[in-house]
């Protein structure tokens, strides 16, 4: 084994650097960083410049998610989140669905729709706010209508504008297997209607898994992007997890292990791997890192080369007095601090402290 491994094991099996760690990486969620002077959350901080970039819903409802799990909240983060939810709840009520104002035609992707309703329903159950929990119901019903059974599934929603752009993110559907949550979070207030459409959506997905764990990520069957790849597997975790789905549950140890096999040399996992087979060289993208992470570490993967991850997130987090954040694409000659691999890395090194509480599917961001 070379010294780089050697030294990469310790790192990850150092609870004081693991715990240190998730704790700075917490710090900057709260920080006002990564949040805008809206309220929202942003995409990502640019370290070399100081700016924000756009707000951004979908990674707020995450952040919601992510407070609400917390075991105690800081005035700080209840502020935060506060800030966040009346920000996303104020959108809603004046018909705001879009993935980003102004973006790709204002098309809606439900994928962003679920993971809002899941931020709000979390948030608005941790802080007893009854208008977080009534826009979270309201956009879960949405999400309902769009995927009912008399119609094949879409990642955008039909009753709108449609996208100007094609990729994954709005022509494929493996990743929508993580709607199941916030299916699951309406459910758990409801009647047991959301449960039975989740149900319904994790078999449509179940069908579109290759013998070897892939998930095709695009119409196209190159090359397969990690990010929703891994996004499937999380949505067949959460579904096993709550459901006590043993086949969900194989569905994602296999769709994690498939992606380790795509490690690249420094730790990290890349952006996309050609034609689903060969080894992956792409351009390494933290967040698939931090995600690839957090489900073995849910599915009792822990492993030589889940180390190795571990090490490199450790490796690509910065920060300042505000505290630690994850570089979105370490060989990249910009340096942006991202938002939502921040949030997968710190539920991922959290996890990973030696006789840490597993993470729950309610709180996986």
């Amino acid at each position: 084994m070379s010294t780089r491994l050697t030294t990469g094991t310790i790192l990850a099996h150092d609870p004081e650097v693991l715990a240190a760690t998730s704790a700075g990486l917490r710090a900057w969620v709260s920080s006002g960083a990564c949040q805008s002077e809206s309220g929202a959350f942003v995409a990502w901080f640019d370290l070399a410049n100081g700016r924000r970039s756009y707000d951004y819903p979908e990674i707020s409802g995450y952040a919601l998610t992510y407070l609400a799990g917390q075991v105690s909240l800081s005035e700080r983060e209840r502020s935060a989140g506060q800030r966040a939810a009346d920000w996303l709840t104020e959108r809603v009520r004046t018909g705001k669905l879009a993935a980003r104002d102004g973006w790709d035609n204002d098309a809606v992707y439900l994928f962003d729709i679920g993971m809002i309703a899941a931020g709000l329903l979390s948030f608005g159950r941790r802080t007893e706010v009854e208008r977080y929990l009534e826009t979270g119901r309201h956009l879960v019903s949405f999400l309902r209508d769009e995927t009912r059974p008399t119609q094949s599934i879409s990642p955008v929603a039909r009753r709108g504008p449609q996208p100007e752009r094609a990729s994954w993110s709005s022509r494929g559907v493996p990743h929508l297997a993580k709607l199941v949550q916030a299916f699951l979070l309406a459910d758990e207030l409801a009647d047991g209607t959301d449960k039975r459409v989740a149900a319904r959506l994790i078999e449509t997905i179940k069908r579109l898994q290759a013998a070897d764990g892939r998930m095709g990520t695009d119409e196209d069957e190159t090359p397969t992007m990690l990010h929703p790849h891994l996004y499937a597997a999380e949505g067949l975790w959460i579904w096993g997890s709550a459901a006590h789905d043993e086949d969900a549950l194989e569905r994602a140890r296999m769709a994690t292990e498939w992606a380790f096999t795509h490690q690249l040399e420094q730790g990290g996992l890349p952006r996309s791997v050609a034609n689903g087979k060969q080894r992956g060289t792409a351009r390494e993208q933290s967040d698939v890192t931090a995600q690839a992470v957090r489900l073995a570490l849910a599915l009792g993967l822990r492993s030589c080369a889940v180390d190795r991850a571990l090490t490199r997130l450790i490796e690509v987090a910065r920060g300042d007095e505000r505290g630690l954040a994850i570089v979105y694409q370490p060989d990249s000659p910009d340096i942006h601090l991202n938002t939502w691999a921040t949030l997968f890395a710190a539920q991922a090194l959290a996890t990973a402290v030696p006789d840490a509480e597993p993470i729950s599917w309610k709180e996986l961001v």
